[in-house]
């Protein structure tokens, strides 16, 4: 039973961590998008609600990890499996490998998703 408490501990911490890294990064576009006030063009609007969805997914994984995950709820695990799952891979695929955005600095978020993926699934089973 140590060991189970281990791995969800992990995973709840990931979770929380790619939160974190995601309210984070996306807050700071926010502000910044919006110190000169609302934005003038497609593009520009496009980018805040971008970044206003990040924020706002980061705190869902937040959430459900402190709820749910926490728990071993197999409902929190899909959830932030599949969410953050599909977010993480279309940010690669779009964004990454396209080379917009830096491959180590892109590649941080889908890692931990992947690792805290790995151990919310191993704590579900036992």
């Amino acid at each position: 039973m140590g060991r189970n408490i281990s791995v969800r501990t992990t995973s709840v911490a990931l979770y929380v961590l790619w939160g974190l890294l995601h309210m984070g990064l996306g807050a700071s576009m926010v502000i910044g998008d919006l110190s000169d006030g609302a934005p003038a063009g497609e593009m520009a609007a496009e980018s805040l609600l971008y970044f206003v969805a990040v924020t706002v997914l980061g705190g869902q994984a937040i959430y459900v990890a402190l709820t749910l995950t926490r728990l071993r709820s197999p409902v929190g695990f899909w959830l932030n499996t599949v969410v953050l799952g599909v977010v993480d891979v279309a940010f690669v695929v779009y964004l990454v490998l396209p080379g917009h955005v830096d491959l180590l600095g892109g590649l941080a978020g889908p890692v931990i998703w992947v690792a805290a993926t790995v151990c919310a699934g191993v704590a579900l089973r036992k």
